[in-house]
């Protein structure tokens, strides 16, 4: 069963993955340095400011879940170091994804293949759609289409390690009394593509 996580403890979990990608050398991690990694300017969404008391917390919460482990070889520091690939049965491009969206927030196709590449994420939109759909299909889904907001020109993706988005439901607006067509992930990304290249496409009809 996956665990439900706290905004905390998600955030730690997501930047030592992160982390373990970006700066092997410097992995695993001391809890200083987790906190740091946490707490970034740059690259996250929302900003946290977790003290070391929080992040110790939070790592001793992840470890009852076997989500991380303490490394304490060779060193007179305790470090850790995550498992979320075996625990959650994911293959490195899907972790990348998952991660992604753990620090940044929700995000469309063009913005996770683009910030999901530096932790090994798929290169191609195809690529991050398939991900999503593995994220998508399990028992317990870990992420799920959100309906587009007014005013966002594309459909955005969240995790659900926190729990459910706030609007969870990936379903198309239908006339009173008619279900929304149960849509999986990959055709609603092959909809939404065909509408902006049709959008791209009528735009550049328009006199300069």
């Amino acid at each position: 069963m996956t665990p439900q996580l706290s905004a905390s403890e998600a955030r730690v979990l997501a930047a030592l993955v992160e982390k373990s990608v970006a700066t092997p050398q410097y992995y695993p991690m001391t809890v200083n340095a987790i906190m740091l990694a946490a707490n970034q300017k740059s690259s996250r969404n929302p900003v946290m400011a977790l003290t070391e008391g929080e992040v110790g917390a939070a790592l001793h919460a992840l470890e009852q879940h076997r989500l991380v482990a303490r490394d304490d070889f060779g060193g007179r520091v305790p470090k850790w170091r995550h498992h979320v690939h075996n625990q959650l049965l994911l293959k490195a491009p899907v972790m990348a994804v998952l991660a992604t969206l753990m620090l940044r927030g929700p995000q469309t196709l063009s913005e996770l293949r683009a910030n999901a590449a530096p932790l090994g994420g798929p290169p191609e939109i195809e690529g991050v759609t398939a991900a999503l759909q593995d994220l998508a299909d399990r028992a317990q889904p870990l992420a799920v289409l959100l309906p587009r907001a007014a005013g966002q020109s594309s459909s955005r993706y969240a995790h659900t390690l926190c729990g459910a988005p706030e609007v969870a439901a990936a379903q198309i607006a239908a006339p009173p009394g008619e279900a929304a067509p149960r849509l999986s992930l990959a055709e609603l990304a092959e909809r939404l593509q065909a509408l902006e290249a049709r959008v791209a496409e009528l735009e550049g009809r328009l006199p300069q």
